[in-house]
């Protein structure tokens, strides 16, 4: 029979354990509930409303601290008032302290069978072992697991210790990554395991050792500098696992690999996969294996790319981050009002959400000498602030560990924004690179600019092709742009020379801020200096005909430049640059909008209708003789009721004339009347919205509405009658799912409320 302590397992892991069991004990499905007004259930069956059976789970160390808690729990059971209560505990408990427990409960435990501790829940693991084996967690860190785990042969990792096994088994959280490595192994005896920095992937390895030496594995051997170790301990007819973190790692970064090491490593993997009882696993950063690839032909073996597992956020569902956070919150040294800190007002959700959540900077900041620099009262802000700014996953890569023709390549497409089509950044950086080639070592040409591109993929930037192969660039994760505008923030001259060779208007505005303001505070640009200022100002009149955009608008099957004009090209300069200090940019927006505000045999795009008001709404009294034949010129390139909203702002700007002009002209009043019967005619959704809105601008406009209210009223009648079919429903589950989500990750960590004994008195 198994013979475990719990100890590994958080609370929350506890309960869920005790979940599996129970439902397969008693053949029931149990229910697990967020802390509330029902507070005492931790599980519950119930065929109907009355709590039939309901069980509480309680992970503690000892006897005098489970009582205690219990004692605690007897007033919340009492007005619960189910038919049964069923206790689970790791602690192993005598006779007499199941009888004291029987009585402090009496009459909803019916007897001491269900009072299920350490011993109880051992029995049970060992009638059900599928789900010892599915709590992978609980039986890897087991007494007997670990003595063989360490009693196994281990060859060259001198840190192989039962503290640091421990810890990594105490803080893992199982997920998809698992599966998907084990199963590659299954199938070919290696798995290379990719990702970002920080994700995880040497985590998932010793995982991975430690899970196959429980299984029977004998020996262990860590490969650290060459893949020379591996055919020296390769034993023929014993079973082995060999482990090579980061395999291409310093040496291939220094150009430093032995003689046909490269070779030496894919004949050692091939070695592998061809015998009965070895296993390698193999670690690597994205980028660091395209350069592999891009310099070693023998690594572009398709056999490799097969056996590739890619950790990625998206194997990180909102209950793994919960539960990644949860565990090491846990089981860390933090202070019990830094956790609470945290729990109050679930600010822990701002950490799960987050769009730069990444392991390693949850288990930087839960590290002793990081935590114990921050006051209780700042650690969730400063935890955030850690998040927002993950300098520390990316500067070292950054600085040590991509070509400096990556590096230049980075900073333009910081400038430029993402998405960004490859051949529009590439000749960003052709013309940055021919500038500036001198003073930073550049070489550039086809070839170069590829490989560079291909070391950055799936690391810094992913790409994607369109159904048109267009070859677009995304960065890889959020945090890298945020961590490229914190690092060039202090690299004043670096920005100057990317200001002094931008050849697209967005490389000016995308990331730059030209005034203190809520802009800069919020979406965190980089304020450019006076003299940074200027020289963007002197940029855009000296080549504004030359100036396009790179913006582009993601379609469902391809991916297009964004529509862009001399309108929108204009409200760009005047929207982010306080054109009030700069004559000479006022004089560029109202002469060039003077020569086009009225072209002939033109209609506004949609997109251009906000923007043309925009520089009518600053330069109003330039224009007013022109209202009338502005209004109609507006008026007439509207093809939305929506877009008069945008048109309305005119009431503000010259409110006689507008009201004198619209009420009067039958042309735009026939305009309006036709756009609210289109409307109509092609709205099936928020139709009562829609009848409000129709009859306030035909009341405004002095327009008969009867036959539009008409036909809107017998849509709604109709959509009434329609009712059987949702289109909603699918919007809804995933609602009604985000919920239960919610609730389950603040049952988590709620959860600490009720384990502060345990916390106090740590295991």
């Amino acid at each position: 029979m198994p013979d475990y302590d719990f100890k590994s397992l958080s609370p929350t892991e506890f309960e869920d354990l005790t979940q599996d069991l129970l439902q397969k004990h008693f053949n029931l499905f149990l229910e697990s509930f967020t802390t509330g007004k029902d507070g005492g259930i931790d599980l519950r069956y119930s065929s109907i409303s009355k709590n039939e059976i309901i069980i509480q789970c309680k992970r503690y160390s000892d006897y005098n601290t489970l009582i205690n808690s219990l004692k605690k729990e007897v007033k919340k059971i009492q007005i619960l008032n189910p038919e049964r209560y069923i206790l689970s505990t790791s602690v192993g408990l005598t006779p007499n302290q199941k009888d004291s427990i029987f009585k402090l409960f009496s009459p909803f435990i019916l007897s001491t069978s269900d009072i299920f501790g350490r011993n109880e829940l051992n029995h049970l693991l060992s009638i059900y072992p599928d789900i010892e084996k599915q709590h992978f967690k609980l039986w890897l860190s087991s007494v007997n697991v670990l003595e063989k785990i360490l009693n196994s042969r281990i060859e060259n990792q001198s840190n192989f210790e039962l503290e640091k096994i421990q810890e990594t088994i105490r803080v893992y959280v199982n997920n998809d990554s698992f599966y998907k490595a084990s199963e590659i192994i299954r199938q070919k005896k290696y798995v290379i395991i990719s990702g970002i920095p920080g994700i995880g992937k040497t985590t998932l390895a010793r995982i991975l050792v430690f899970h196959y030496l429980a299984e029977g594995f004998e020996e262990f051997v860590y490969l650290s500098d060459s893949i020379d170790d591996g055919y020296t301990y390769y034993k023929e007819g014993k079973k082995q696992i060999f482990l090579f973190d980061d395999f291409l790692g310093t040496n291939f970064l220094e150009n430093t690999l032995g003689t046909n090491e490269e070779k030496k490593i894919v004949r050692f993997i091939e070695k592998v996969s061809k015998s009965k009882d070895k296993i390698v696993i193999l670690t690597t950063r994205e980028y660091i294996l395209a350069q592999a690839k891009q310099k070693y032909d023998v690594f572009n073996n398709p056999f490799l790319e097969f056996a590739k597992c890619v950790i990625d956020l998206s194997q990180y569902n909102k209950i793994v981050r919960a539960k990644i956070l949860y565990n090491h919150l846990y089981f860390s040294n933090l202070p019990l009002e830094y956790i609470y800190n945290l729990i109050d007002n679930q600010k822990y959700m701002g950490i799960i959400e987050h769009r730069n959540y990444n392991p390693r900077i949850i288990k930087t900041i839960t590290n002793d000498d990081v935590w114990q620099n921050i006051d209780a009262k700042d650690f969730p802000s400063r935890f955030l602030s850690f998040l927002d700014n993950p300098e520390s996953i990316w500067k070292h890569v950054f600085e040590n560990q991509i070509s400096c023709l990556s590096q230049i390549i980075l900073v333009n497409l910081l400038s430029a924004g993402t998405p960004i089509l490859l051949d529009d950044l590439k000749d960003i950086v052709k013309d940055f690179s021919k500038e500036y080639s001198s003073k930073y070592s550049i070489v550039f040409n086809e070839l170069l600019f590829n490989k560079a591109i291909k070391e950055l993929e799936n690391t810094f930037i992913s790409i994607q092709k369109d159904n048109n192969n267009k070859f677009n660039i995304e960065y890889q994760n959020p945090s890298v742009q945020d961590f490229l505008v914190c690092y060039f923030k202090n690299y004043s001259d670096y920005i100057t020379d990317i200001l002094k060779t931008a050849k697209k208007i967005n490389q000016f505005f995308t990331v730059f801020s030209y005034k203190k303001d809520l802009d800069f505070a919020v979406y965190n640009r980089i304020l450019l200096s006076k003299e940074q200022c200027d020289l963007v100002v002197n940029r855009i009149c000296s080549e504004y005909d030359n100036l396009n955009s790179t913006v582009l608008r993601n379609y469902s099957t391809s991916f297009e430049l964004e529509y862009f004009s001399d309108y929108i090209k204009l409200n760009e300069i005047l929207r982010f640059i306080d054109v009030d200090n700069y004559p000479v940019l006022q004089n560029l927006i109202l002469h060039r909008f003077k020569d086009i505000m009225f072209k002939d045999s033109y209609q506004l795009h949609r997109s251009e209708i906000a923007s043309y008001i925009n520089i009518v709404e600053y330069f109003s009294a330039e224009f007013k003789n022109d209202v009338k034949k502005m209004l109609d010129f507006i008026a007439e390139s509207i093809v939305d009721l929506n877009d008069f909203e945008e048109f309305e702002r005119l009431e503000n700007i010259y409110n006689e004339e507008y009201l004198e002009i619209v009420s009067k002209d039958e042309l735009h009043k026939k305009r309006i009347s036709t756009l609210m019967t289109l409307q109509v005619e092609y709205e099936d959704d928020n139709l009562e919205d829609l009848l409000d809105e129709c009859i306030t601008r035909a009341m405004k406009y002095k327009i008969d509405y009867s036959e539009i209210e008409i036909a809107i009223e017998k849509k709604i009648a109709n959509k009434n009658i329609e009712r059987s079919f949702d289109w909603n429903i699918a919007w809804r589950k995933r609602k009604d799912g985000q919920e239960k989500e919610d609730s389950l990750i603040k049952n988590i960590f709620d959860s600490f409320k009720t384990v502060v004994k345990e916390k106090t008195n740590k295991v």
